[in-house]
């Protein structure tokens, strides 16, 4: 089972510790990619400065995938372009879930997910499998 330190309150929003963190409404993601090893997948988000009650977010959180680390891609060839980082969702899916679709946290809790299903706005969905994903703030 995929170990985490965070939660999901809906798609797209994160649950940590005692904070809601909307990275679909409240921040831009600044970097997605892999460690030059291939061993980790950062998504690093900026609060943006359209964000409602900033002082209560964190300016930055990244999320950092390890541990038996694969990538999967949907047909790039069906993907629009250029890449739109804007209205990113990020969810869980399991052996079930079709490239369009994901499972939220309390079917998590009962079907093991593989790992986690990041969509972007132009159609392209990233799945990412891996053992632990750990949510930073600062």
């Amino acid at each position: 089972m995929l170990k985490r330190n965070f939660w999901f309150a809906g798609i797209t929003v994160i649950r940590f510790g005692d904070r809601l963190i909307d990275v679909h409404n409240s921040y831009d993601l600044e970097c997605f990619g892999t460690d030059i090893s291939g061993d980790t997948l950062s998504l690093s988000f900026s609060r943006s400065r359209y964000a409602l009650d900033q002082e209560s977010l964190p300016r930055n959180v990244t999320l950092r995938c390890t541990g038996n680390l694969k990538l999967a891609l949907n047909n790039l060839n069906l993907i629009a372009a250029p890449l739109d980082f804007e209205g990113i969702e990020i969810a869980y899916f399991d052996r079930d879930c079709g490239w369009d679709s994901c499972i939220d946290e309390n079917m998590a809790a009962t079907q093991e997910p593989l790992g986690l299903h990041i969509g972007f706005i132009n159609g392209l969905v990233v799945r990412v499998y891996c053992e632990l994903a750990t949510l930073e703030v600062d």
